[in-house]
């Protein structure tokens, strides 16, 4: 039997120990987060819809394109942003150190060859190889690289290249998706993927044939002194509503510039470049004939009810909320959810101009650069949104809004916008969205609930 004390004694302890906790706890405003508050009964959640939209386009940031997953190439003409042009900088190797041309007089013929993505996504399905006509006429040159460029620099998408101007190459006509390539080497036949197939000139093949006699073929490093690189540009003319922009891959053994010499043989110059890069590369792109008024500058700008998205550097929306100090007065407010709406226009829409597939809501710092939301960096892509559904983009911002209002209760207004952009890479489009950001259309619009504790 167990004494009545020692009974008595523990219930003591316990009452005690439970009331040590309850009197310990002490309310903090500040630190309840919106996942706490919503899933509490006992607060009333209330619903906004007074908070302010301001949209504008302004010029995408430049970007590194020297370290790409894929590479743009090509041109096209958008009815409503002009015309857009991606162009590949690239060095390329030499086969082998000490590469000879095996007593041959001369280089019969060469390619320069750029595989296709062909990139599998997660639900294995393709990612696309082109935006726009891909039975569109293309007209492409290549030219001579004239300055050094290294695989250990990073090299900006508007950084221009540098070109003595004279034709090396060149290809007219459309571009083959789908089917192969085969070549006769003597009495062996090789099939090679759907690819780009540029052939090379003969002032180009003679320029390539003296480099074993002038010692530019003993190692990779001689060679590249002499063989800088190739500028490829698309020179096509193309008519609004024309043109395409395909997507490109360094990593590929098909890549490279094959030479074919003493009938049968043939060699490969290799091109690697992007994220494994042995030879450096880099996208450059320009945007030319975009309309004067569909792009502004700096922060504050003039509402516009047509917003546009476009890669490449092409533009960003600028998204602002002018009102939110009004909102964030009283200090008990938290958010327990916010999910703001992008609707693209349906007739910019068609079988060439298609919708990317995701977009990216970023938040902005005091000059306007993108910055990672806190939602982007913590959450889940499912929770945190950006995927193309029911012709609408939708993301969750309640950590962003959350964090601005703790920090304006602080005396710090970090409120400086946000900015809609279609990511650079990985995987790589020129897809563009023309959206409709009217006010009170119900195509834009921010979705806030939030509690005040008392």
């Amino acid at each position: 039997m167990i004494p009545c004390s020692i009974v008595r004694t523990r219930v003591i302890a316990l009452i005690l120990f439970v009331f040590i906790c309850i009197t310990s706890c002490k309310k903090d405003t500040e630190s309840v987060g919106a996942a706490f508050v919503s899933k509490r009964n006992t607060f009333n959640s209330l619903f906004d819809t007074t908070i302010l939209l301001n949209t504008y386009s302004v010029k995408m940031d430049s970007i590194i394109s020297s370290k790409l997953t894929s590479y743009a190439f090509g041109a096209i003409n958008d009815p409503y942003l002009g015309i857009s042009k991606a162009s590949i900088i690239t060095q390329y190797g030499v086969p082998g150190n000490e590469f000879t041309w095996g007593g041959a007089t001369k280089v019969d013929s060469s390619f320069l060859q750029f595989r296709f993505r062909n990139a599998i996504q997660k639900d294995g399905t393709y990612l696309p190889d082109y935006f726009g006509n891909k039975d569109a006429i293309h007209t492409v040159k290549v030219y001579l690289l004239t300055e050094t460029i290294s695989k250990d620099s990073s090299y900006y998408s508007t950084r221009k290249y540098t070109t003595d101007g004279i034709e090396m190459g060149s290809f007219t006509g459309k571009f083959n998706f789908t089917d192969s390539v085969t070549v006769n080497l003597g009495i062996e036949k090789l099939v090679i993927p759907p690819h780009i197939r540029i052939k090379m000139n003969n002032t180009f093949n003679t320029f390539l044939f003296n480099g074993e006699a002038d010692g530019s073929f003993l190692t990779d490093a001689k060679f590249k002194e002499k063989y800088k690189g190739f500028v490829i540009v698309d020179e096509t003319s193309i008519a609004p509503g024309e043109g395409s922009i395909v997507y490109v891959k360094l990593t590929s053994d098909v890549t490279a510039l094959t030479a074919f010499y003493k009938d049968s043989l043939a060699a490969d110059f290799p091109i690697v470049g992007g994220t494994r890069a042995v030879e450096a590369s880099y996208n450059y792109y320009e945007h030319t004939n975009v309309p004067t008024n569909i792009l502004q500058t700096g922060f504050n700008q003039q509402h516009r009810d047509t917003g546009f998205v476009q890669p490449l550097t092409g533009a960003k929306l600028r998204v602002e909320l002018p009102n939110l100090a009004t909102f964030f007065s009283n200090p008990k407010t938290v958010i327990n959810g916010a999910e703001i709406t992008f609707t693209p226009m349906s007739r910019s829409v068609n079988d060439f101009f298609t919708l990317p597939a995701s977009m990216s809501l970023l938040g902005s710092d005091s000059l306007g650069k993108n910055v990672f939301l806190k939602d982007q960096f913590y959450e889940s892509t499912a929770y945190y949104g950006g995927q193309l559904s029911n012709n609408q983009y939708k993301f969750n911002i309640v950590r962003h809004l959350q964090y601005l209002l703790d920090e304006k209760k602080k005396g710090r207004d970090y409120n400086y916008g946000m900015n809609l952009i279609i990511r650079a890479d990985d995987p790589l489009t020129a897809q563009r969205t023309v959206l409709d950001t009217r006010k009170n259309s119900g195509t834009l619009k921010l979705k806030l609930t939030y509690t005040v504790i008392n």
